[in-house]
């Protein structure tokens, strides 16, 4: 029998948990919900040093969010954080392309390539900016 314990806690603070406690962090909604307070910037920098400091060297961080690459990887590359981050983009429920864009033309199970700032490149065209953003973000060794 496989017994669950119900925590809540502050994901800026999880002391609680050893460092690399875990393999694998999935987020959805807690760092958009972060992004809405007073103090988001900060807020955002302490959650991503948590998950951080939780994740065993090769553990993911995965991030569904409402945010582009351009609000997102300045929180996720801040100083400490080593990622190998790859990117998905998945438009909303029935969302309809235009029929040859760049976008129909790929599949959502693919990655969309990022310049080395962590952009999206100059030729990438977002069709749908209700988009969600998938950020596959793997721990790499210090």
């Amino acid at each position: 029998m496989v017994l669950f314990v119900d925590l809540q806690m502050d994901v800026r603070d999880m002391s609680f948990f050893e460092d690399e406690s875990f393999d694998s962090v999935i987020d959805k909604g807690t760092l958009d919900s972060l992004m809405c307070s007073t103090d988001a910037s900060f807020s955002a920098f302490l959650m991503i040093e948590e998950v951080n400091r939780l994740l065993k060297p090769g553990g993911i961080y995965m991030l569904i969010t409402y945010g582009d690459p351009s609000v997102r990887i300045p929180h996720l590359n801040q100083p400490g954080c080593c990622w190998k981050i790859t990117l998905y983009i998945i438009p909303r429920a029935g969302f309809e392309s235009v029929v040859g864009s760049s976008s129909s033309l790929r599949s959502v199970m693919e990655p969309v390539p990022l310049t080395e700032e962590g952009l999206l490149a100059p030729e990438y065209v977002l069709e749908d900016p209700d988009s969600h953003y998938i950020y596959i973000c793997k721990k790499m060794e210090d």
